[in-house]
């Protein structure tokens, strides 16, 4: 795992959450102030997606081409053909079909899953795409229905960003119970509380696996909604790096579909620079990632996302997979 070269793959921004969270219209406001980026943007059916009619152009097969640039995609039928149809329209001499970004909004019924493995099996995929960010939008007035459905509990443990919306429509003292239960489900996951999905949009786009540190929840171990708890370690210890790799795979294959996600980064002994893991169910990759700065504390912070997860065997796995 040599120090990488600049990545040049078009970055993907997931847009998830269960029905009548926002999504469309955290859409719309990227679309409305692309600020100079052109997107390329994808959603399970044209017609969901509600985009202002004055930002349409004309219409091209499936392919609707905006007035500021970006470009729309129905995906009907494999997303991996779509994003590589996308792909070979994007030629050096026909500016029009150029573009920066990929934003996918998929139906509030879906678990994101599916699509994130997409990112990490597909090798002609994963050499033209990276996904950077899995955004979960949750609505306020209706989370306690939402979240009774394990598709949107998924979708809230398998998010990079979190955004609590509509809190405007809910007293103060639900907003805060809805964020502990929010965080006791998905430690990782900055959490925001917006009105009208108003947020950065900087920070909807940032990349989230090159945060400085993993976030603790607000206990170490806690049980939340569908049975999904979180298990964070910590370590100060160098890893060798088969043997960290070993441990992993070990992980998960025993584990299985208990495992939803984890996510963290690893102090690899001899490496200069940090080892990022993304994993997304039994699919787990570590990549290199930013260099350890001079005089920064180097150590291991990982976070496991699951059902029944075995918190002593982890911390076992973890003190073998030490450098001697």
């Amino acid at each position: 795992m040599d120090a990488p070269p600049p990545d040049l793959r078009t970055p993907v921004t997931l847009l998830t959450g269960w029905l009548g969270s926002g999504k469309t219209t955290l859409l719309q406001r990227l679309l409305a102030a692309p600020e100079g980026r052109r997107y390329a943007v994808l959603v399970n059916e044209f017609g969901e997606i509600g985009i202002d009619d004055r930002l349409v152009r004309r219409s091209d097969e499936e392919v609707v081409e905006l007035q500021n640039g970006c470009v729309c995609c129905s995906i009907r039928g494999d997303l991996v053909r779509t994003l590589l149809r996308l792909q070979r329209r994007r030629r050096p001499w026909a500016r029009r079909r150029r573009f920066d970004r990929v934003l996918i909004e998929t139906t509030g019924l879906a678990e994101p899953a599916p699509l994130l493995r997409t990112f990490l099996v597909e090798e002609e995929v994963a050499a033209t795409y990276r996904l950077e960010s899995v955004v979960t939008l949750v609505d306020a007035a209706h989370a306690e229905l939402a979240l009774a459905e394990r598709a949107a509990v998924e979708q809230v443990a398998l998010a990079d960003l979190l955004l609590l919306n509509k809190t405007d429509l809910v007293e103060p003292e639900r907003v805060e119970e809805l964020s502990v239960r929010l965080r006791s489900v998905n430690p990782i996951a900055p959490l925001r509380r917006t009105v009208h999905a108003e947020v950065p949009l900087e920070e909807v786009l940032a990349a989230r696996r090159h945060e400085s540190e993993v976030a603790a929840p607000p206990t170490e171990h806690g049980h939340a909604l569908d049975g999904i708890e979180s298990v964070v370690l910590r370590s100060e210890h160098p890893l060798d790096e088969m043997k960290a790799q070993l441990w992993l795979g070990g992980v998960t294959n025993l584990l299985g579909p208990r495992l939803i996600r984890c996510k963290g980064f690893l102090y690899l002994a001899g490496r200069p620079h940090r080892g990022i893991l993304q994993g997304v169910y039994e699919l787990y990759s570590v990549e290199a990632g930013e260099p350890w700065a001079e005089g920064e504390p180097r150590r291991n912070e990982l976070v496991f996302l699951g059902r029944e997860l075995d918190r002593g065997f982890l911390e076992r796995g973890l003190e073998a997979a030490r450098a001697d």
